[in-house]
Formats: structure tokens, sequence, C-alpha cells
């Protein structure tokens, strides 16, 4: 069986941002182990060599001649959908010339592999690097706003109302983005929720964490839905290196601070926040009188590069040595710190399962997209996390860090924290859900290309 699975020859296409390509590249991993042959394309946009850290990778790089400048005069959004454009005949001329591919599996966001599989009669699945309540939210979104259900962003009371027939979330939960026109929106949501011809969908996701969307998500679109997450969590031969460099100084410090003591703050690699946020935040952690490790990404406040321009109460409060600030931290690390006792966080999906894995309850900030999904996971389905919402000011942030740090309630959302952790653990296990998911996956790839 094993020599046999070396005959098949995988394409693997993630999307080229930060937070999509690191379950990707733990899916390539493990399948590898598994006998097969897989070839990784990249683009050109965002492209940083990883190739040193899987060696038993192949890795392609398409010249799509689109930049961080592209990104910057189209907008997310559009750049998106121009990449799937530009990038659909590249990947035609190189299949034409490689013709021994047997099976393609491409993330959701570059959904131009489909289109190209199909005209070459290559079996195919999606991967999906987000929950499966996105999925299903990005579907329900569509749905509501084909029917003019869905009220304008201004109006403020009515987007607290909850969507009907999707519990508990609120039309203000849906997956909105700042980053360009509901319109343009759609259309991207549209192609990636085209999935009805797809071998299947596999979810950086787990049964014991979204079961009932799981479900939902294989009636919806008719196909197998592989739940093989937490992918981080699988025993794959090498760790996607991050494309900041991660300060480790922190973890020194967080040695010196007291079990269960430190709020880590970060918005992830994508997230901006406004000066005026940024400023209110800092005075809060300044008041909670909490030890605090905040990751302040070069660009993640909007006008400013460093927090030089942050009050000097804030400044002297961690020279004093009370709070720590890094440009990039090893994040897995730092969650998994005795000392970190909970996670102020923008609610990407890498981000809360690594904070689910590590049992570590968190303060919800989401900004865009699929972060509000999860933020109503994270604090009405799972209870363990809270959201701040509305405008940010010092005091609520002092009262979410006392909540989550000092108070009897924080300790009770540590505790179903913990236990959500060894679910997790459980399920990918051997014998629990997301492995048997992963030898699911494999065996049906095997059937579909003999």
């Amino acid at each position: 069986m094993e020599e046999e699975n070396r005959q098949r020859r995988l394409l693997m296409v993630p999307a080229p941002f930060e937070g999509h390509l690191p379950g990707m590249m733990n899916l390539a991993s493990y399948l590898s182990s598994q006998g097969f042959l897989i070839t990784i394309i990249r683009t050109q946009f965002n492209f940083k060599d990883i190739s040193a850290h899987f060696p038993h990778l192949n890795f392609v790089t398409i010249d799509d001649g689109l930049s961080k400048a592209d990104v910057k005069s189209l907008g997310l959004l559009e750049f998106v959908l121009k990449l799937n454009s530009v990038c659909e005949s590249l990947l035609k001329e190189f299949l034409t010339i490689h013709d021994d591919v047997d099976f393609i599996i491409h993330d959701e966001f570059v959904y131009f592999p489909r289109h190209v599989a199909e005209e070459f009669n290559i079996p195919k699945m999606v991967y999906s690097p987000a929950s499966a309540a996105t999925s299903i939210s990005r579907y329900v979104l569509m749905e509501n706003q084909s029917s003019g259900l869905v009220p304008p962003q201004e109006a403020r009371s009515q987007l607290e109302e909850m969507v009907p027939e999707f519990s508990p979330f609120r039309f203000k939960d849906l997956p909105f983005t700042a980053y360009g026109s509901i319109k343009r929106l759609m259309v991207l949501y549209e192609n990636i929720s085209n999935r009805y011809t797809s071998s299947g969908i596999i979810h950086n996701s787990s049964n014991c964490l979204e079961d009932s969307f799981i479900l939902t998500a294989q009636d919806k679109w008719g196909v197998p839905v592989y739940p093989v997450g937490p992918l981080h969590m699988t025993n794959s031969t090498a760790s996607c290196p991050s494309s900041f460099e991660e300060e480790r100084s922190c973890l020194d410090w967080l040695d010196t601070q007291k079990t269960n003591s430190v709020i880590y703050i970060s918005i992830g690699s994508l997230a901006m926040t406004k000066e005026i946020e940024a400023v209110e935040m800092a005075m809060g952690f300044v008041q909670s009188n909490q030890p605090f490790l905040w990751v302040l990404r070069p660009g993640s406040i909007i006008g400013q590069e460093s927090f030089a321009f942050l009050p000097e109460q804030f400044r002297q409060t961690v020279t004093d040595g009370r709070g720590f600030v890094v440009n990039w931290a090893p994040q897995k690390e730092v969650l998994n710190h005795r000392a970190v006792g909970g996670f102020w966080n923008h609610c990407g999906w890498n981000s809360s399962l690594e904070s689910i894995s590590s049992g570590v309850p968190m303060i919800c900030r989401p900004y865009s997209g699929d972060q509000r999904v999860n933020a109503r996971l994270m604090s009405h389905v799972w209870q363990t996390a809270f959201e701040i919402e509305g405008e940010l000011k010092r005091e609520n942030v002092e009262i979410a860090v006392m909540r989550l740090i000092v108070e009897h309630e924080g300790e009770e959302m540590r505790m179903r924290a913990i236990r959500l952790k060894e679910k997790v653990e459980a399920s990918v296990g051997v014998g629990g859900s997301s492995h048997s998911s992963l030898n699911s996956l494999v065996d049906k790839i095997i059937s579909l290309t003999s």
C-alpha cells in the first residue's frame, strides 16, 4: 500500500498569506509521510523560500507579476480577485508541461485551480484554513444579502438582531470585510463557496469543536467534509517559519512572572488598529496593574512603526518590567507558558485554535471577516472568551483584563478552556476524530486516483 501511495503525485496550492500557509504545510507534511509525492505551488507574490524547512516536498513558483504595491493600490479584496484571475492561465501552462499530477488540493481563497482541474480532468479538494462555521456564515450572508435582509452597516441596532436560523449569530457577526465593498465581497464569496464539484472539503477544525457546523457543511455542499485539525498539533516533520522575526527574549521575561498572571496581546499578521485605540489599550493595561506581553507588529497601528508615540506612563511601565513589548513573538510557546493567563486577540482562526489547544481563555476584539464568527464561537458556543464591543476606552480595557486574569469569572473560563483543550488533544491522538479524518482523507485520495 505504501509503495502504491508513492506513485501518486499531489499538487497543493496554498494562499500567499501569513495565516493560510502553516496549516497547509502541516497537511502537506502529513500526506508526504503517508507516501504521496507533494509539489507545492507558490505565487511570486509574498514569496518566502521555506523549502529548507521541508526537504521532503517539492516547491514550484509561478510568476504572477503582483506585488505588495498592488495590494495597496487595489485593496485586499480586489487583489485576491485579481490574483485568481492572473494565476489560472499560469497553472494551465504548468500542467500542460507536467502531466503527471494525480490530485489537487487548493486553499479556498485561491480557487483558480478548481477551473483548471476540471479542464484537465484532475480530481480535487478544497482546503479551508477557517472554521466550518465561517464557511456556513459566508453562505448565510450571501443568502440574506440577495434577499435584502442584511441591515446596512450604519444601522447598528438592526445589526444586533439574531440571524434567522443561524443561532447564536447576530447580523453583525457575519463575515463582512473592511477591505472592500459588499458587492465585490459577494463575488469573492460566490467563488469561495462553489464547492459542489470538489471531491471533499478539508477543514482545519475538529468534530469536538464544530460537529453541528461540519454536518451542516456536508448537507449544504453534498460532499465529504474532513475535519483534520488543529493541524499544528499533528506530528508533522517540520513547522512553517513565520514571515516575521520572532523575539524569543519574551520567553525569558515570562519565566520571571507568576503563573496565570500575564495578559498576552496580539492582533495577528494582518489586522490593524487606530492610534487612538492603541493609546486606550496601552493605558488600560497600565491601569490594570497586571503584567502584559504585547506584540506590536510594525504596521499594526495605522501610521506608526513603533510604540514611541504611546504615553510616557505606558513606556515607564515597560521600562520598569511590568510590561514587555515585541514586534513578533513565538506565539505557540507563549500560549503554552505557565505565566500566561489570558490572550487578547483579534480572533483569527489560527490564533483561536492555538488558544484552544493551549487551554488559554481570550478577550476578543475582532476586526473583519471570519474574526467576528470566531469571536461568537469562543464567547457563546465554547464560553472560553468574552468580546469587547463598541468604542474602546481604557476603563473597559482595565475591567476586561481584571475579569480574565484576576476575577472568579476568568478562573471559570480558564477551567472550560482546559477542558476544551483536553478534548482537542484527544481528537488529534490515535483513535481520535481528527486522526481518523486524516486516515479517511488518505483513503479517499487513493480511491480517487486508482
